[in-house]
């Protein structure tokens, strides 16, 4: 490790940052500057999910990932975003204008700020020597980053022999752009990008969520879900869970903030997040039809106003992963379905109840997620008995859906064994994804049933 590698990689996502303010202000734009600093962490994840998305095109079609590629790929995605904005009316505000909030409030927030800048600080410090223990993380994700390095592209017979061929390569990308900035395939600074992304994630949820929750409702699930055993040991692992996981709880965020606002820029951003998803392992599919379906059926009163665009929503977060689907098939690579004659389900009925009671025993375990996933059932309740409506049935929806998408991935894959070790069954990774959409939704849940009750004295 070297002070020239760690300044590479704040370049690197100093050039995400940069390229996710355009996105950002091409879907939605910013009424002030203090409201851009607030979305700065939904901007520079919207830069991570939009630059891996082209990442994996331009490796799809043959185009190296040089640092040049990568420095003009920036460039080119930054001036579209700014030109499609400025055509369809977005404005820059004409100087900074920072709004008052409650001492009370401030005082708070900045409280619980002090302990997540702690935990940060700590994970980096723990990031900055870690080393590739992880058997995943060594066997393939970064071999084929170093590949990506080295080679310039998808060497066609060194990615077939790989384990994971039908894995994405949107982190594998990342991890190689992060190699190129640092100079060198830094395998020990390759965890710190990771440490960026979880940063990344963190601002993210709290700018979505802090203007309009209080702060003791808001950073108290948040904190839990951070230091989750799993979250502590894992978080910073070159692998692609994790980022499957943030990227997933952003996009079920921004629906839930869609049910709640019907702002069309929500949906933009979630379409975005999804396809990135799908981009990142093979997982996301299930993961975006999860959401996706949950939406869909909280909103099944206004399916004639609300589906066709959720729909559309949907497909083109799928058509952006058709080029990666092509590679796979021109080259006669396994598109990692399920096994077992296509559906891998009705050929082993006897899996069902092994693999529901796994997925559920795994989801509560206080070992691995404390107690992130009953209170956000206790969330849920509430929020349906007080107030009832949409989002608490997007919420349970989206658990239900999550929970089914858990038991799938044991039960339609006769090679993995009913056990929770990491080694033998992913099933503790798969169910990040839930727990990481936890932290967004218990606070908006609770702040639901309570306007609910205020609105009833």
């Amino acid at each position: 490790m070297s002070l020239g590698a760690i300044f590479g990689l704040v370049a690197l996502n100093f050039c995400l940052l940069g390229v996710g303010s355009t996105v950002l202000y091409c879907c939605r734009g910013w009424a002030s500057w203090g409201e851009l600093v607030r979305l700065s962490g939904l901007a520079y994840m919207c830069g991570v999910a939009s630059m891996g998305i082209l990442w994996v095109w331009q490796l799809a079609i043959g185009i190296d990932l040089s640092l040049a590629a990568i420095l003009i790929g920036c460039a080119a995605v930054a001036t579209a975003c700014a030109i499609v904005g400025r055509c369809i009316g977005r404005r820059l505000p004409p100087r900074p204008r920072f709004g008052s909030v409650s001492r009370r409030g401030s005082v708070v927030a900045a409280g619980f700020a002090a302990l997540v800048v702690v935990y940060l600080e700590a994970q980096f410090r723990a990031g900055r020597l870690a080393g590739l223990y992880e058997f995943d993380a060594w066997s393939f994700w970064v071999p084929k980053a170093k590949a990506i390095y080295y080679f310039g592209g998808l060497d066609p017979q060194f990615f077939h022999d790989l384990p994971g061929q039908s894995y994405p390569p949107l982190v594998p990308a990342l991890e190689a752009a992060a190699f190129q900035f640092m100079g060198s395939a830094d395998e020990v600074t390759l965890h710190l990008q990771f440490w960026f992304l979880l940063m990344g994630f963190v601002a993210a949820l709290v700018g979505l969520l802090s203007g309009r929750i209080a702060p003791l409702l808001l950073w108290p699930p948040l904190l839990l879900v951070l230091v989750t055993p799993h979250v502590v040991d894992y978080a910073l692992q070159p692998q692609a869970d994790f980022l499957l996981d943030e990227l997933f709880a952003l996009a079920a965020l921004l629906l839930a903030l869609w049910l709640c606002d019907r702002d069309d820029a929500a949906i933009r951003v979630a379409a975005l997040f999804l396809a990135a998803v799908m981009l990142t392992k093979r997982e996301g599919y299930v993961l975006a039809l999860c959401a996706v379906m949950a939406l869909l059926g909280a909103t099944w009163k206004e399916a004639r106003r609300d589906w066709p665009r959720l729909a559309i929503l949907g497909l083109l977060a799928f058509l952006v992963t058709i080029p990666w689907r092509v590679l796979l098939a021109g080259r006669h690579l396994p598109g990692g379905g399920p096994e077992a004659g296509g559906t891998g389900l009705f050929g082993n009925l006897e899996r069902a109840w092994p693999s529901l009671r796994l997925a559920a025993s795994t989801l509560f375990d206080p070992h691995i997620w404390l107690i992130v996933v009953p209170l956000l059932a206790l969330a849920i309740l509430v929020g349906g008995a007080v107030s009832g409506g949409q989002l608490p049935a997007y919420a349970a929806l989206l658990a239900l859906l999550c929970v089914a998408a858990m038991t799938w991935s044991t039960w339609a894959f006769p090679s993995l064994p009913v056990t929770k070790t990491a080694a033998l069954n992913p099933i503790v990774r798969f169910s990040g994804a839930l727990v990481l959409a936890a932290g967004g939704l218990i606070p908006m849940l609770l702040h639901h049933a309570r306007d609910s009750l205020k609105q009833t004295r």
